[in-house]
């Protein structure tokens, strides 16, 4: 059996991770089934191509069902996104919130976690200056309506997919229309890629749950249900229970005002 040489054994060694790591990144970013419902409500069926979550704060890359169309769409034109990896659904939201600092509010996409009157996501921030590049496809109306379904779509979606097309690369800045996404704690810069923020329509702001001081902060924002104020305060609950403490929340809350 011949043997390799030491320069042939790297050779073969850099050639095979080579390979996979263009694999994985194929892999990565192969456009994902999944859909985007508009500012119109309408819901747009097709393809979206996966990017880390900072990008898709910003903006979507969305290829239509029929055609090879790629858009890129932001917080002003869809209400939401939605893909599937695998077993996992993927919903990013858009929101619009104040950035810290400021009370003038705009959109971004932030990936849910938890829905309901408080609504948990996962929120991700730039660490230096400036802020990663994105696409936008522009500004338009952000009248809603109702759904006319995949089959048949409003003007609004016309215009969305004839006016929406790819720009050159741009980089965000401070009070801009889209977020800055700057870190929200000093404890929270210990999770840029994994922080959980959650949000209230009615307050417009993002609060980094893991900047809380627990379980203090969280009987205060949750002060208006007793019985979970008492648990948290008996220690009950751990940091890591945010999730179950949002839904506890918010079962209760809708039984207090259910909807007629």
């Amino acid at each position: 059996m011949s043997r390799l040489l030491p320069r042939q054994y790297h050779l073969l060694l850099l050639v095979s991770l080579l390979s996979f790591s263009a694999s994985a990144f194929a892999q990565k970013n192969k456009p994902m089934p999944g859909y985007v419902v508009t500012m119109g409500g309408d819901t747009l069926r097709g393809a979206i191509v996966p990017a880390p979550r900072l990008t898709q704060q910003y903006r979507v890359e969305f290829i239509l069902l029929q055609g090879h169309q790629r858009l890129f769409l932001d917080g002003y034109q869809l209400a939401s996104f939605t893909y599937y990896v695998d077993l996992d659904t993927i919903r990013y939201v858009s929101l619009l919130f104040a950035q810290k600092g400021s009370d003038t509010p705009c959109r971004g996409f932030l990936q849910q976690v938890v829905a309901g009157e408080a609504q948990l996501y996962y929120y991700s921030f730039n660490l230096g200056q400036g802020g990663a590049p994105f696409s936008s496809g522009g500004l338009l109306s952000t009248g809603h309506r109702n759904s006319t379904g995949p089959s048949r779509v409003s003007a609004y979606a016309n215009s969305l997919i004839n006016n929406s097309q790819s720009s050159p690369p741009v980089t965000p800045r401070k009070n801009a229309k889209y977020p800055a996404f700057g870190p929200l704690s000093k404890r929270g810069m210990y999770y840029p890629d994994n922080t959980l923020v959650i949000y209230r329509p009615d307050r417009k702001r993002l609060e980094d749950v893991y900047g809380w001081r627990f379980p203090k902060d969280a009987a205060v924002y949750f002060a208006d249900f007793p019985d979970l104020v008492a648990d948290l305060k008996s220690g009950q609950y751990r940091q890591r229970d945010i999730p179950q403490i949002v839904r506890r929340y918010n079962t209760w809350h809708q039984a207090q005002n259910p909807k007629p």
